[in-house]
């Protein structure tokens, strides 16, 4: 994949939309510099581009991760432990045969043909099946001409494990990494998320690598033009994304110098994310799609509290099972923008019959990333989404339900979203009699979140403003009255 390739029309395509980036947070100026920056990160990664690099890493990339642009026909295959340490315990394998299924049928021109589960007491034998197993395989994929592949829903496969299978089967053969990197091929839009997809392939070749010098006892070693071409890649991935950071960080640094409060909602792949921060912010520029990973990227997008306060709901790419570490790695960058934010929203799909494992998943997701950014304990409020095609009693009295495309619940969510911005942010309510049209209620309309205003009734002059205040504005505040009186003494 040449990660580089349009670059010029990314560069175009950002300044064209310059108005729309810069309502995502940023004043006029911090803006220019995020967006100038950005571009010029991947335009100075073209001009070192070197097209005999990129030749050998396509070559690489198409050995190792096979991509399949006039799709298969698949034969989907789940491995499962059946008892033991190792048996997950928390689902079944009928439902990860599903979720296997989902993931191919949103690859384009991709379809599923026929699937199957198939019980083993390991899943890291050098040979995966037994003769039996094989056996029956070979039958399947006989009797159907329309069989053109073959997916292991397995996290990763050996290339042992491969050659067994494509040797015996005459059809490649993919794991979960290799097809989950084929969907971030296929919806990586943005510089960003290419940037993100193409630093996730890296791991996943090397592994193969790796393994296949193990499996033929160091007979098979990568050459050295290879490695200086894996190497070189990754740093100059390593370097743009570095940038990215930057870029991100400058964002972050706007977003809190203007006191936004932020929160972020995140969830297993397809559990309406988007749909939900469509409904929050009433944003009608998102459009929800139904199938896994449609969203890469990091956005922010304005809303509402009830009690008037701006807070910026923040989107971010969909967790899913049985993936390596290395996959999700190179999207922290983007994701610490979602972590760090004052209160998390973690929504699933209440009508989904696995959901309490992506719940599980989510959770431990979660933990693990805020552990490794060192970010400590905040506010996360579960939400059951999908509660209008959910069976009844599928969720319990303490979950909050709501239907993001129904709307239903959604201003519930908003009230306890407001609750705990305000504690999180140590807001506080500050109601004043000022005169109105003065230089200090414009101050309150201009610097704080005013929620309620009235006249007073016992002198027209004046009138009664309620706002929402944090300690350091409440120091500003002061300061500004006390500016006011000396200014009327002299």
């Amino acid at each position: 994949m040449n990660l580089f390739k349009n670059i010029r029309y990314t560069s175009h395509f950002i300044l064209s939309n310059y108005k729309k980036l810069r309502s995502n947070t940023c004043n006029n100026n911090v803006t220019s510099l995020c967006v100038k920056r950005f571009i010029h990160a991947y335009e100075d990664e073209l001009a070192r581009e070197d097209p005999s690099v990129n030749t050998e890493y396509a070559e690489l990339s198409n050995e190792y991760l096979n991509p399949a642009q006039n799709g298969h026909g698949a034969l989907v295959l789940q491995p499962y432990i059946k008892w033991g340490t190792d048996k997950k315990r928390n689902t079944k394998p009928e439902l990860q045969l599903a979720e296997a299924e989902a993931l191919i049928r949103t690859l384009p021109h991709w379809t599923v043909v026929d699937s199957l589960c198939i019980s083993l007491m390991t899943l890291t034998k050098k040979k995966l099946l037994g003769k039996g197993n094989l056996k029956m395989l070979e039958e399947r994929v006989k009797q159907n001409s329309r069989i053109t592949a073959l997916f292991v829903s397995m996290n990763l496969l050996r290339p042992v494990q491969i050659r067994q299978l494509e040797n015996l089967l005459g059809i490649p053969v993919y794991d979960r990494y290799s097809i989950v990197i084929q969907i971030f091929r296929e919806h990586a839009k943005t510089p960003e998320a290419k940037l993100q997809v193409a630093l996730a392939e890296l791991p996943y070749i090397w592994k193969k690598i790796n393994w296949l010098t193990e499996d033929s006892e160091g007979r098979i070693n990568l050459s050295e033009k290879r490695k200086f071409v894996l190497h070189a890649r990754e740093s100059k991935l390593r370097s743009a994304l570095n940038k990215l950071k930057e870029h991100r960080k400058l964002i972050r640094n706007n977003r809190v110098s203007k006191k936004i409060p932020s929160v972020a909602i995140v969830g297993y792949t397809n559990a309406g994310k988007t749909c939900l921060i469509r409904a929050l912010s009433d944003d009608k520029s998102l459009i929800p799609q139904n199938k896994l990973f449609a969203t890469l990227d990091t956005t922010a997008h304005e809303g509402l509290l009830p009690c008037r306060l701006k807070v910026l709901y923040i989107d971010t790419i969909g967790f899913i099972q049985d993936i390596p570490e290395g996959l999700i790695e190179p999207f922290i960058a983007t994701f610490e923008d979602a972590i760090i934010a004052d209160v998390i929203v973690h929504v699933y799909d209440a009508s989904h019959p696995d959901k309490e494992a992506q719940i599980d998943h989510v959770r431990q997701t979660l933990d693990n990333i805020m552990t490794e950014l060192e970010i400590p304990n905040k506010p996360i409020i579960e939400i059951a989404n999908k509660c209008d095609i959910a069976p009844k009693g599928s969720v319990p009295d303490d979950v909050t339900v709501i239907s993001a495309l129904k709307l239903t619940g959604i201003d519930l969510l908003r009230r306890q979203i407001e609750k705990h911005i305000l504690e999180v942010t140590s807001r506080k309510s500050l109601k004043i009699r000022v005169l109105a049209g003065s230089n200090i209620a414009a101050w309150l309309y201009k610097e704080t979140t005013v929620t309620d205003s009235e006249a007073d009734y016992d002198n027209p002059q004046y009138m009664f403003i309620t706002s929402l205040v944090t300690e350091e504005q409440m120091h500003r505040f002061k300061r500004f009255i006390k500016e006011q009186a000396a200014n009327r003494k002299t």
